[in-house]
């Protein structure tokens, strides 16, 4: 880097130096007492080189020392506009020296003129000379850089957002959300206010404000909102997402639900888009819908406005894959049986390697998957369980120990399902468990037939798979050991081949 410097001196020295010794003493001598028009010419010639060469030489020398110098203080690059008017200035000086002093003529007439052009052009060209000076302006402040997001407040309009592409003399570039390109003046630029979200650090926080009804107890709405957020993948880990009650109005709590984002890597607006749908799955899968204004009249009992997780077990269980076989009575029994357990943040529901008779469903809350590497000692999270997803079920069904650990990544609340409920309906009708076979079987091979196998193929390993887990289900449960066939699946795998 060092000679590369070096090296932008080496000709304007050498150029100024000759000039210097030739050039500098035939002028002095001969500037005054030459007769000879050639002579004259020459000795004009000489001084014109050796005050260019002078300017040269200097331009060259703020290349080196100044700009550089200002370019690491300022942890960026000086803008190429800038470097060129300092040098159209330096040359500008040095020409006016050699008329004066080469050419012995006055500049005041050259001085006066070129100010009334300039005013005439200034006037004339004053919106792109603001721009200009905004532009330089801009490129040494840097209250933005490219690559940042930033949002901009006109007076008059709505606010604009977008990814800054390129600053350049005149203008700024921007990538709006709908990947449209938004060039703004740079001198209006310079009158909004401006938001940078990349600024003074990468990462930065943002809102989004939900109303629940005054039903919703806040800690259960606490609890579901917050496993929403954290759901969302492009959502920072640290710090940590935060929700808050914010504030009460005439339809009922307002929930203020903050996050952390890194705007450079992921896009504002979608990133509040995932927010939002995540939260809204979350209050759908716990029975919550959101507040709206009411003016009802009732004349006789009022309709529960929200599901309760006691009285209605069999509405949240019917949005469960595994018990889509059940009829009405079967899953309002079911629902009758089963347990609520609810869990902390961190607490373990199932150990990996342990035994277990039982199953879950998630009804709220948010739980991470965890797998042993390195012999048990690493746990690695694998998965995200959200509500109306379901675990354990392979424990339940066939006896094999638990395949994984299941922590809390909130407080959470489940459905415990065990040996003896799911007993009761198999002793009721059997050919439930053909049907779970069918599931458990599509969801197990999910992953290793995708884009594996033909259709073919498929049919042939999930018919496998789901017999092996029948036969299982027959050791575990008593009352499928007299005659269910694994050949009563033929409707299921005939839709399964379409």
């Amino acid at each position: 880097m060092f000679w590369k410097f070096i090296k932008q001196l080496v000709w304007p020295t050498v150029t100024f130096a000759i000039i210097l010794v030739v050039g500098l003493p035939y002028f002095l001598k001969w500037k005054d007492q030459a007769t000879d028009y050639t002579v004259t010419i020459l000795s004009a010639c000489a001084g014109i080189s050796f005050v260019f060469s002078v300017a040269w030489l200097l331009v060259r020398l703020i290349e080196v020392i100044v700009w550089r110098l200002l370019e690491f203080r300022l942890e960026g690059s000086i803008p190429r506009l800038l470097k060129d008017l300092v040098a159209v200035g330096v040359f500008l000086i040095a020409a006016f020296v050699i008329v004066s002093f080469v050419f012995k003529q006055s500049v005041t007439g050259i001085w006066a003129t070129s100010g009334v052009v300039s005013l005439v052009v200034g006037f004339a060209l004053k919106n792109m000379i603001a721009d200009v000076f905004c532009g330089i302006a801009l490129n040494v402040d840097r209250p933005f850089k490219i690559g940042q997001w930033i949002r901009l407040h006109p007076r008059a309009t709505e606010a604009v957002e977008g990814l800054v592409l390129e600053i350049s003399w005149r203008s700024t570039r921007l990538r709006t959300m709908s990947h449209t390109l938004l060039v703004v003046p740079n001198s209006e630029i310079s009158s909004m206010l401006l938001t940078n979200y990349s600024e003074p650090e990468s990462r930065c926080r943002f809102d989004v404000t939900l109303c629940l009804d005054f039903e919703v107890p806040t800690e259960r709405a606490l609890r579901v909102l917050l496993a929403g957020v954290k759901a969302v993948k492009c959502v920072l880990e640290t710090p940590a997402p935060f929700i808050a009650a914010n504030k009460l109005n005439d339809r009922g709590i307002e929930y203020v639900l903050r996050y952390w984002l890194k705007p450079a890597e992921v896009n504002p607006e979608v990133a509040r888009h995932e927010v939002i749908t995540s939260v809204l799955n979350h209050l759908h899968q716990a029975g919550i819908s959101l507040a709206y204004q009411k003016h009802d009249m009732f004349f006789a009992q009022m309709p529960s406005r929200q599901l309760d997780r006691r009285a209605d077990r069999s509405t949240l269980l019917k949005r469960i894959e595994i018990f889509s076989a059940l009829t009405p009575d079967e899953m309002t029994d079911l629902g009758s049986q089963i347990k609520e357990r609810r869990f902390n943040a961190g607490h373990a529901i199932v150990n990996q390697g342990d035994s277990g008779d039982s199953m879950y469903i998630l009804v709220e809350g948010l739980l991470d998957v965890k797998s042993n590497l390195d012999n048990g000692q690493h746990q690695v999270k694998v998965h995200t369980i959200q509500p109306g997803e379901f675990f354990g079920e392979m424990s339940l069904l066939t006896g094999e120990p638990r395949s994984a650990t299941v922590v809390g990544a909130t407080d959470s609340v489940v459905y415990e399902v065990g040996k003896e409920h799911l007993n009761v309906l198999l002793k009721q009708r059997p050919e439930i468990a053909v049907q779970i076979s069918e599931i458990i079987a599509a969801r197990k091979c999910e992953l290793k037939e995708k884009g594996r196998a033909s259709p073919e193929e498929r049919v042939v390993l999930h018919q496998s798979v789901a017999d092996q887990i029948l036969d299982k289900m027959k050791n575990i449960f008593s009352s499928l050991r007299d005659g269910i066939s694994s050949r009563r699946r033929a409707a299921s795998i005939s839709g399964l081949q379409k």
